[in-house]
C-alpha cells in the first residue's frame, strides 16, 4: 500500500500532540458539487464525465484538517480513465478507435468513484510578508470498478502544498504545487505527475466573490498532452455557515476536457 499506514499513523499522531482547536472556530464541514465535463483528450472521440463528490471535513485540532470524499461517477465513452493525477487514455480503447464503429467503443457506466482521504496542516500562518503555507497528503483508494472504466483499480498518493497571500484588502492570491504517485494497473504504465495551480479570489462586495485559476500538470500517459485549463467562477456566502459556488472551465490542451461546468455548496458548523 506504499506507506499508507505510515501516513495515516503520522496524521493521527499529529492530532494527538498538537494544541486544541479554538472553540469558536467551525470544526465540521460538508460540501458537494456537480461537475460536468466533455472532451476527446486527443482521441478524436468525446468522453463525458459527471463527477459528484460528497466531502466531510473535520478540524480536530488547530490548523489540522482531515477530509473524506466519496464520489459518484457517471461516464459515457470509455476512452479515458480517472486517476489521482487526472485522466489517461485507455490503451485498449485507443487501439480500437481507428477501426471500430462508434457503438463498439462507446458505453455508459456509473457508480461509486475512488474514495479520497486528505490531511492538511497549516505549517505557517500568513504574515505581512510571508504567505500561509499548508502542506497536505491525499490518498486515492481504488473503490471504483476498474472493469467498468470508473477507475484504475490502484492506489494513488499525492503530496502537495497550498500557498495563499492577501495582496490587497479584497484580493487573495493562491498557488498549489503537488506531486502524485500514480498506480499502474496490469498491462499499463502510468507516469507520476507534477501538478500546479495559480489563481486569485476577489471580494467584489460582501458576501460575493469571483475567482480565476490556471491549472496544469504533466501527462501521466505517454503520447498524451500535458493537461492545461482555465477556470473562472464565483461564490456567494448565503449565511456565515453556508456558501454556494459555481464555475466554468475551458481546456487549453488535448490533455484536458474541452469544457466543463460546476456548481455546489459548502456548509461549516
Amino acid at each position: 500500500m506504499r506507506y499508507h499506514c505510515i501516513a495515516i499513523s503520522a496524521a493521527l499522531l499529529l492530532a494527538c500532540v498538537s494544541p486544541a482547536v479554538a472553540e469558536d472556530e467551525p470544526r465540521w464541514s460538508l460540501s458537494s458539487s456537480v461537475n460536468y465535463s466533455v472532451g476527446d483528450y486527443g482521441t478524436g472521440k468525446d468522453t463525458t464525465f459527471i463527477y459528484v463528490p460528497f466531502t466531510l471535513g473535520v478540524k480536530p485540532i488547530d490548523r489540522f484538517t482531515i477530509g473524506l470524499t466519496i464520489p459518484y461517477v457517471y461516464q459515457t465513452g470509455e476512452t479515458v480513465v480517472i486517476t489521482g493525477g487526472g485522466v489517461a487514455v485507455r490503451k485498449n480503447k485507443q487501439s480500437q478507435l481507428g477501426t471500430a464503429t462508434q457503438n463498439q467503443v462507446t458505453s455508459t457506466e456509473q457508480g461509486l468513484g475512488d474514495v479520497l482521504l486528505k490531511g492538511q496542516y497549516v505549517l505557517l500562518e500568513e504574515t505581512s510578508v510571508l504567505p500561509e503555507i499548508a502542506p497536505y497528503l491525499k490518498i486515492k483508494f481504488p473503490t471504483a470498478d476498474s472493469n467498468r472504466g470508473l477507475g484504475t483499480g490502484e492506489f494513488d498518493e499525492t503530496v502537495g502544498v497550498d500557498l495563499s497571500k492577501t495582496l490587497f484588502p479584497r484580493f487573495v492570491s493562491y498557488v498549489t504545487l503537488a506531486y502524485t504517485f500514480i498506480g499502474s494497473p496490469a498491462g499499463s504504465t502510468f507516469d507520476n505527475s507534477f501538478g500546479w495551480s495559480v489563481g486569485a479570489v476577489y471580494l467584489v462586495a460582501q458576501p460575493f466573490s469571483v475567482f480565476a485559476f490556471l491549472d496544469g500538470s504533466t501527462a501521466i500517459s505517454s503520447g498524451q498532452a500535458n493537461p492545461l485549463e482555465v477556470r473562472v467562477g464565483a461564490d456567494f456566502r448565503v449565511t456565515q455557515a453556508l456558501k454556494i459556488f459555481g464555475s466554468v472551465s475551458r481546456g487549453l490542451s488535448d490533455g484536458s476536457a474541452d469544457w466543463g461546468v460546476s456548481a455546489g455548496l459548502a456548509l461549516r458548523f
